[in-house]
């Protein structure tokens, strides 16, 4: 049985109330890939940067952070660890790799750590159908920090959301437009997250079942995902019925059928090499620019 790697991000999806095993076993196959999924997240990136600097320049200017950020306001400096997921890794007693990228660790004023991602979402507390999913990777960036790397006993998890104000945007647009610029309000709320590390260890064993898996199970019942994928499916094998039906009507026409043979032959071939490429990363960590995939070893 080959080793699994996995960011906690993605194994926190299984947490969530519409996780289906089915998708989730297509998912792992397909490294989290999906097609026809072209988000473009860049000013995420950007909005999260901006956020850490705000962050540190609190602890730098004031050796903590103001009441707004309560329960965390006895932070008082960043930790220094690998800021890059190939980095931020570590195997898990499960055999699973656990990798990642946390947004940011603090050290806490009683000597311990702190593991906190930002959000730029508003806050809607245990409503959010996303909690799950943060909430376990928070857990999981813990546990890469103090159990693999080393950096210190975590003693707070927890989640920074940074909402925009829009409705005082809207509301009085020509108040924020200064200097040829727009200013956009943000106000940060917090979430504590407790730091349990038995919460990974049904997901870590439910994931490791569906990799090993030759075939995936039962769908989740009403699972769009899954009524998309049987869509998908089908058309491929309309197209398939139909180009046999052509082949078999017009068997002695060589002009019609040498057309039919060659696009099923291009199809064949496509889906043959997209095999072969998926089974020559095998050997080795296969990781994709973003990180967030999984990913196996030897």
């Amino acid at each position: 049985m080959a080793d699994f790697a996995i960011t906690p991000k993605r194994l926190g999806q299984m947490q969530m109330a519409k996780y289906c095993a089915r998708c989730f076993w297509y998912m792992l196959r397909l490294r989290f890939h999906a097609p026809f999924d072209h988000f473009g997240g860049a000013i995420f990136k950007k909005m999260e940067q901006m956020q850490m600097a705000t962050v540190g320049i609190f602890l730098e200017n004031d050796g903590r952070l103001p009441a707004e950020f309560a329960p965390f306001c006895n932070l008082i400096s960043r930790v220094d660890y690998p800021r890059h997921w190939s980095k931020f890794q570590y195997h898990h007693n499960s055999g699973v790799l656990l990798y990642g990228e946390p947004d940011d660790i603090f050290e806490v004023s009683d000597g311990s750590i702190a593991v906190i991602d930002h959000k730029t979402a508003r806050y809607k507390g245990g409503d959010d159908p996303f909690l799950p999913c943060y909430e376990t990777q928070v857990v999981g960036y813990a546990n890469i920090a103090e159990l693999g790397l080393k950096l210190g006993k975590v003693s707070k998890g927890g989640l920074f959301y940074w909402e925009v104000d829009d409705e005082a945007v809207t509301s009085d647009p020509a108040r924020f437009y200064r200097s040829k610029q727009l200013w956009t309000p943000f106000a940060v709320k917090t979430h504590s997250i407790d730091i349990n590390y038995s919460l990974l260890d049904p997901l870590l064993k439910e994931v490791k079942q569906l990799w090993n898996a030759d075939t995936p199970p039962i769908g989740a019942a009403k699972c769009d995902d899954c009524k998309k994928l049987d869509l998908l499916l089908a058309i491929e094998d309309q197209i398939v019925i139909k180009d046999q039906k052509i082949l078999q009507r017009f068997s002695d026409l060589s002009y019609i059928t040498n057309p039919v043979i060659g696009r099923m032959s291009d199809r064949r071939c496509a889906k043959h090499t997209a095999w072969s490429e998926f089974l020559g990363q095998e050997h080795g960590l296969a990781f994709a620019d973003d990180g967030m995939i999984a990913a196996w070893i030897e």
